[in-house]
């Protein structure tokens, strides 16, 4: 069979063409990060690098996530605007390995301790004070590579927090204007009861999203054992406390943030009621017979083990632990495990197409080998 005769040129110009095609396809096909708008969003808290096991920016798997908030550069507590760098906070690995996945570094500032929240209130009442402050966390994020900075203040109080604080944040979003830096910031799943100083339609304009805090809805500060952060509330809570679901409902739709703006909150740690018979059982003082313990390190090893058996609430889509065994006492403990933990990424992601998830924190479920959550969270953020 005879073939037609092609030039040189006619040749070369096909070549150059399927070259170019290819190029364009592989471009056009980005890794896992790239390929989907949503987050995956991680705190990873600088003291882990002391906790038994160790962890550090070398144990992080970042494939698994989009962005990490680095958590937490402190404000001085006298709230003049000058920062406190713990000793060992900034990790060249953890920036260099980030980008190098293409994972976008936060810088996360404040956190839950009262005495940074007072600092926050001081600082964000006075104009020179927030200037000061917005001016030193900018070199701050410039001279270490950082991309952007996620604002932890627990909590501003309505009325007289709340106009500073959207001041600050109006503020802080010229300094960090987009696309070239992120801003966010961690708010409560329910800022009418706390955290009422958060004006939240007003907030969120000026942020690129917001890592709403749906955890710790039961803790040592409850009247009774409930779940720390349940999926669905069940009405049998005696005190109706929330969901992750109601709070979801509250700032899209009362609040009115665009959906594509919130990052919803899961925990990799749960919260042992010494002294609890049951589900819903009324403590005397659960303020001094309860205590936080992190999934991979404790929560784990008790799974059906240790004389603790394990219960579900199918209506919350909860764990729970109650300890049945010999050496007396009763204890509840509630948590999430692997199984949940995708229910609620599979919820947020797809059933309610919400921008992102993210864990409080990165660490917490690390037993030294391996991290179920955050496995578990990964295969239900990678579906969307």
């Amino acid at each position: 069979m005879q073939y037609p005769q092609v030039s040189t040129l006619a040749l070369t110009r096909l070549l150059s063409s399927t070259l170019l095609a290819l190029a364009v396809l592989t471009a056009s096909s980005p890794n896992t990060h790239a390929a989907t708008h949503k987050r995956l969003l991680s705190y990873y808290p600088e003291w882990a690098k002391g906790q038994t096991p160790p962890y550090r920016a070398a144990q992080i798997p970042y494939t698994k996530m989009t962005h990490i908030a680095h958590a937490f550069l402190l404000l001085d507590p006298a709230g003049s605007g000058k920062l406190t760098i713990p000793s060992g906070f900034v990790e060249p690995l953890l920036i260099s390995r980030a980008h190098a996945a293409g994972v976008k570094v936060m810088v996360s500032i404040g956190g839950g301790d009262p005495v940074q929240g007072n600092a926050f209130a001081k600082m964000a009442a006075h104009p020179a004070y927030r200037a000061l402050f917005i001016k030193n966390v900018f070199n701050f994020v410039k001279a270490n590579g950082y991309d952007g900075v996620d604002v932890d203040w627990e909590v501003p109080v309505a009325p007289h927090d709340t106009q500073n604080c959207v001041m600050l944040m109006q503020a802080m979003r010229v300094q960090f204007p987009a696309p070239k830096y992120l801003l966010s910031m961690a708010i409560p799943s329910d800022p009418r009861s706390y955290g009422s100083g958060f004006d939240v339609p007003s907030l969120a304009p000026n942020l690129d999203f917001i890592n709403v805090m749906t955890y710790d809805f039961h803790g040592p500060w409850s009247d009774h054992a409930g779940h720390n952060s349940p999926l669905f509330l069940n009405p049998a809570d005696p005190g109706q406390e929330g969901s992750l679901a109601d709070s979801m409902d509250l700032f899209a739709n009362t609040y009115g943030v665009p959906a594509a703006k919130l990052n919803v909150g899961t925990a990799f740690y749960g919260y042992e009621f010494d002294g609890a018979q049951d589900l819903w059982n009324y403590c005397a003082n659960c303020a001094t017979t309860t205590s936080s313990w992190n999934y991979g390190t404790y929560i784990k090893q008790r799974i059906s083990a240790q004389g603790w058996v394990a219960f579900r609430d199918n209506v919350a889509k909860a764990p729970y632990l109650l300890y049945q065994g010999r050496s007396g006492g009763l204890g509840f403990l509630t948590y999430d495990d692997a199984t949940s933990t995708f229910t609620k990424g599979n919820y947020v992601l797809g059933t309610r197409n919400f921008g992102g998830v993210f864990m409080w924190s990165l660490d917490a479920d690390y037993d030294g080998k391996s991290q179920d959550l955050l496995d578990a969270l990964h295969r239900a953020f990678i579906k969307y």
